[in-house]
C-alpha cells in the first residue's frame, strides 16, 4: 500500500484509493497500515513520510463518511485494546487548545475592514505588497486561500499567518491544506500554535526534529495531547539511540 500510494502524484488520487481500501479492509489490517506508517514516521522514513499526508486527509474526510467513521472507529478500538498510542493519536480528532473563534473575534486591519469580500479576494490575488500585507490579517478563509496560492506570498509571511494569535481554526486548516503545509517552518509554526486543530497539530509533530519535539513537549500553552505525542516520539528516539537529527536537518 505505502508503494501504491507513492506512484500517485497528487494527493487526491491517494485519498480514493485509500478510502476504497478502508472499505475493503480488515480493521486489524488497516491498524497494522497505520503502525508501519507511525513507525516508519519515528525512523524519518522517506515513503512514510512522503504518504503521511493523505493519511491525514482520509482520517480527517472519514469523520464525515458514516461508513468510514465506524470502520476506523473499529481500527481506534483495537489500538487502544493493544496499547497502540501512536495509532490511537493518529485517529485522534479534538478541540484545538484555544477557540475556535468566529471572524468577528479577531482582530483585523480596520481599513480594509469597509472593503468587500469580493474585492479583498480580488486583492489577494494581485501584486501590491502592501495590500497582501494587510490581508495577512484578514478573517475569512476565502480572502487567505487567495494569498496562499498567490506566487507573491513568501515562506516568512506563512510562517507569520500560521503564528497569529489569536487565530481562527478554519484559517489553520486552510494553511494545512495548501502547498506551504510541506515547508518545515510552516508546520512547526502550525503546530506551536494552541489555536491550531489538535488533531492537525500531532499529527505534524510526527515530522518535527528532536530539538523541537523538546520545545513542543514542554509549551504548556499547547493541547496535552499533542505535548505527549512530542514526549513519545522523544521516549522513542531515546530508545533507539539516534544520532542527532538536529544536525542532520530535515
Amino acid at each position: 500500500m505505502i508503494k501504491r500510494l507513492r506512484a500517485l502524484p497528487e494527493t487526491n488520487m491517494r485519498l480514493e484509493v485509500l478510502f476504497e481500501w478502508f472499505r475493503q479492509a480488515e480493521p486489524q489490517d488497516i491498524l497494522n497500515f497505520f503502525s508501519r506508517v507511525q513507525n516508519g514516521i519515528l525512523h524519518r522514513d522517506h515513503a512514510c513520510m512522503e504518504i503521511l499526508d493523505a493519511i491525514h486527509a482520509a482520517v480527517l474526510a472519514a469523520q464525515k463518511q458514516g461508513d468510514l467513521y465506524e470502520v476506523l472507529a473499529e481500527v481506534y478500538r483495537l489500538a487502544a485494546d493493544e496499547g497502540i498510542e501512536a495509532v490511537k493519536l493518529l485517529l485522534t480528532v479534538a478541540m484545538p487548545r484555544r477557540g475556535p473563534l468566529e471572524s468577528h473575534e479577531v482582530p483585523s486591519d480596520l481599513d480594509m475592514s469597509s472593503v468587500t469580500l469580493g474585492m479583498r479576494k480580488y486583492l489577494a490575488r494581485g501584486q501590491d505588497r502592501g495590500y497582501l500585507d494587510r490581508l495577512l490579517l484578514d478573517s475569512d478563509p476565502s480572502v487567505v486561500r487567495n494569498l496562499l496560492r498567490n506566487p507573491r506570498l513568501v515562506e516568512q509571511d506563512v510562517v507569520r499567518l500560521a503564528a497569529r494569535r489569536p487565530a481562527r481554526d478554519i484559517i489553520q486548516r486552510e494553511i494545512y491544506s495548501s502547498r506551504w503545509s510541506e515547508r518545515y517552518k510552516v508546520r512547526l509554526a502550525l503546530v506551536c500554535n494552541p489555536y491550531t486543530p489538535s488533531e492537525l497539530a500531532i499529527k505534524l509533530v510526527g515530522f518535527l526534529l528532536r530539538k523541537d519535539l523538546r520545545m513542543v513537549k514542554n509549551d504548556k500553552a499547547l493541547h496535552p495531547l499533542v505535548r505527549t505525542e512530542a514526549d513519545r516520539l522523544l521516549q522513542a528516539k531515546k530508545v533507539r539511540g539516534d544520532a542527532s537529527e538536529d544536525e542532520r536537518g530535515n
